[in-house]
């Protein structure tokens, strides 16, 4: 990539034959690099230059403030879904992902959309009024289908006429009175709402499969100071090692009164996050490791035991990972602990 600096300001850009570099890197080693490209919601800056090409507002709030009224998180921005044209963009860019990305899976995001912001632009309400849909809830839901379902069939095209396995975001879209919109032949759903909540149990008993990614034990950036406020981030606290090798979704899916083994065998496999507002090249390693080995092992060996009986593993594991690869996570113990196995643990 190349580094540009204007005025105060530092920006990194990927070239495509950068992600490509990066693709190959990971398909030749067993890893497969997942794109997505988040939609209609986080999607405000990058598509500011609309109007210029004649193409009007691709984009609408976006940058808006107060932006706790439009948003999750700074900088708002949520696509403009009274506009045609923006399609034929989400076309050519998936046009563009697929080119550079391999793999059977694509990520079409769908967090964390925003009513509000539709509701306060007046594009979006005219288009709405014009199509007699009410600015309800359930006419939000009704606008934000009507983009999911164009938006598939442009990725449809784009691919020359397959879809992928389609994954999105658990969202207002998958509770259980919105979730008829989707269908399980075609998206799998990628878990990110605690183990307790509801949709985890109607989502496997309504076909779809899951990716795990639970945010109270698999979200690796809790547990630091907040960056839009005082205290702690809103997800603390950290999860430690412990927590992550117990995160077993046939468990939390029993705790909810799921007992057939059929539908356990829906949650298809874990993803352990990292968001990157308060990650980067100086601290992500450390963030990263060793808590994803315990994922790894929870995930491919599905073990019986519990952290306790990993302990000396993935101690000796992260040792050989730091001496023999350099990767250099968080120290789990002293060095004299991790040369004297099983001394320096509570009984």
């Amino acid at each position: 990539g190349r580094i540009i600096s204007q005025a105060k300001a530092v920006v990194s850009t990927q070239s495509t034959g950068d992600i490509k570099d990066v693709v190959h890197y990971a398909d030749v080693r067993g890893v497969r690099v997942l794109p997505e490209l988040d939609a209609p919601a986080h999607s405000g800056n990058g598509y500011q230059w609309g109007e210029e090409e004649g193409l009007g507002k691709l984009a609408v709030c976006v940058n808006r403030d107060p932006w706790e009224k439009y948003c999750v998180e700074p900088p708002c921005g949520q696509m403009n879904l009274a506009n045609p044209n923006l399609y034929d963009v989400v076309e050519d860019i998936y046009r563009d992902m697929l080119d550079s990305f391999t793999g059977s899976a694509f990520h079409i995001g769908g967090d964390e959309v925003n009513f509000n912001c539709w509701n306060t632009t007046q594009e979006i309400t005219d288009y709405m009024a014009k199509n007699q849909i009410p600015r309800t809830e359930e006419g939000f839901m009704e606008l934000w289908n009507e983009y999911q379902v164009e938006a598939l069939a442009r990725f449809k095209k784009a691919n020359g006429g397959k879809l992928k396995d389609m994954i999105l975001w658990t969202s207002h879209m998958t509770e259980p009175q919105f979730l008829h919109y989707l269908d399980p032949n075609i998206y799998t759903v990628q878990y990110w709402e605690s183990s307790t909540n509801k949709q985890l149990p109607n989502l496997v008993k309504q076909g779809f499969q899951v990716i795990m990614s639970n945010y109270d034990d698999l979200y690796l950036d809790c547990g630091f100071g907040a960056w839009v406020g005082e205290g702690n981030n809103w997800c603390s606290p950290y999860k430690g090692w412990q927590k992550i090798y117990m995160n077993d979704p046939k468990k939390y899916l029993a705790a909810q009164g799921v007992t057939d083994p059929s539908l356990w065998s829906k949650v298809v496999g874990g993803e352990a996050a990292l968001w990157t507002e308060q990650a980067g090249d100086q601290n992500a390693m450390t963030k990263i490791f060793p808590r994803a080995y315990a994922l790894a092992e929870r995930y491919w060996s599905d073990p019986t035991t519990g952290w306790f009986a990993a302990e000396p593993r993935l101690v000796y594991f992260n040792s050989v990972m730091e001496k023999q690869r350099s990767i250099y996570g968080n120290s789990l113990k002293p060095e004299w602990c991790v040369q004297s196995q099983g001394i320096c643990k509570l009984n």
